[in-house]
């Protein structure tokens, strides 16, 4: 679900004469629910196609129930804001869309949806760590992953091609090394560096982690971000910066995008939309269909501690507020129906991908060639906060951006990368100082 941004054929979860559901949970008998209401606030999906889908399954479920379902339509931050709202107000939504802290923040004012979770997790081989970092609190499950949108290296092979490049680099030295070639062929490679809500997390923290570096310890609350593995972070990237694309520093979330489709840049970080889009243009934009055809993803390059990816993930927000709970976990076990959510994920093409350990062996996986690698990128994903679990310390740090600022400082020359460094670790101790007091 984008927080920066089919014809359906399914068979009813709900009790119906034709089939029984896939979960292991009792059907709810057609019509139990009515006179009831169920509001769900959502954001916008970039796949057009998933929006109806939702929509069109709202529909059924309402059907199949009697229980009026309303879905409302949240513009960018807007989402957010009314969910914050309905958490202090306890009115408003009986379920909304989450994004990675959520659940944490708003444990308390959250229904725990343990057996749901554990019913689900079954019928699908098993739910991958990062979604349950991201949605368990103190041993339950306060939320449901609805999945994760995995950012790929995008790149344009004929400009590599052309400075001497035949394959994506599989390590950070060759990264670096790949971008001087290119930036002598003046097609710069670019990263972000700016305050993008999206972008800047997945382009920042995968070069800390695949260095070795780490925010916290394992406690969650001793700072651990000033080391010698933080420092080989942030000298690579100072490093590499000087071969940019210029401007990087104040990219938000569509910048990148437009600077890869508008030709000026040769490689970039992100989700599939960069190809999604210049493919549909094809058709009517000569430019955009040069694009689509010279360009690929690539896997994150691997550092001396591995090969790891932040991804913006979404999570189902049960209000304990709601005076609806049965509609509640209709509307969810409806979703996470595998007659709904194969044909959802595999309609966005890898844009949100549910967090299962079993997705490999479903048919979820675009069949364009230049999205199969989405599915190895899927199992990258890791939550900020690192080594710890997640925590409100680890929430403000992402949403102040210090990490970006950390290596955006050292890059632009404003702090040297031992001081970049420091300051970064300081502003985490203020952060878990005021939190601590």
């Amino acid at each position: 679900m984008e927080t920066k941004n089919s014809a359906l054929t399914r068979r009813r979860l709900i009790a119906s004469a034709a089939a029984a559901p896939l979960l292991a949970s009792p059907a709810i008998a057609q019509n139990s629910l009515k006179g009831t209401k169920l509001t769900v606030l959502v954001g916008q999906f970039y796949v057009p196609e998933t929006n109806s889908m939702l929509d069109q399954l709202a529909v059924d479920v309402a059907r199949d129930t009697g229980m009026e379902i309303r879905v409302e339509r949240l513009a960018g931050d807007e989402l957010g804001t009314k969910t914050a709202a309905v958490v202090g107000s306890g009115r408003g939504a009986d379920l909304s869309i989450g994004v990675e802290f959520d659940t944490l923040l708003y444990a308390p004012k959250l229904a725990d949806v343990t057996d749901l979770a554990e019913e689900i997790g079954k019928n699908y081989g098993g739910w991958m760590q990062v979604a349950k970092d991201a949605c368990m609190v103190g041993g339950r499950w306060e939320s449901l992953c609805l999945g994760q949108a995995p950012a790929a290296w995008n790149y344009r092979v004929d400009q590599f091609a052309a400075a001497g490049i035949n394959a994506f680099p599989d390590t950070f030295d060759d990264l670096l090394k790949a971008a001087k070639l290119l930036h002598a062929k003046n097609t710069p490679i670019g990263m972000t560096l700016g305050h993008a809500s999206g972008d800047g997390r997945s382009t920042n923290y995968p070069v800390l982690w695949a260095f070795g570096g780490k925010e916290f310890e394992a406690d969650g609350k001793t700072v651990a971000l000033d080391s010698p593995q933080t420092l080989a972070a942030v000298e690579w990237y100072a490093e590499v910066y000087k071969y940019f694309i210029p401007g990087t520093t104040a990219w938000l979330d569509p910048d990148n995008n437009q600077a890869f489709l508008g030709g000026k840049c040769s490689a970039t970080v992100n989700v599939n939309t960069i190809y999604l889009a210049a493919r549909a243009a094809s058709g009517t934009n000569p430019a955009m269909k040069n694009i689509a055809e010279n360009m690929n993803h690539g896997l994150w390059p691997r550092g001396p501690a591995g090969r790891f990816a932040s991804y913006n993930i979404n999570t189902w927000l049960p209000f304990a507020s709601s005076q609806n709970r049965p509609g509640q976990m209709a509307f969810l076990r409806a979703w996470f129906d595998k007659s709904f959510l194969v044909k959802w994920t595999k309609t966005g093409q890898s844009y949100f991908i549910p967090t299962f350990e079993g997705m490999d062996s479903l048919d979820v996986w675009p069949e364009d060639p230049k999205l199969k690698i989405f599915k190895d990128l899927n199992k990258l994903n890791r939550l900020e906060g690192f080594a710890g679990p997640p925590s409100p310390a680890a929430a403000e740090a992402v949403s102040k951006y210090i990490l970006v600022d950390m290596f955006a400082k050292a890059c632009t020359g404003q702090l040297k990368p031992a001081e970049a460094v420091k300051w970064a670790a300081r502003e985490y101790e203020q952060i878990v100082k005021k939190r601590a007091g």
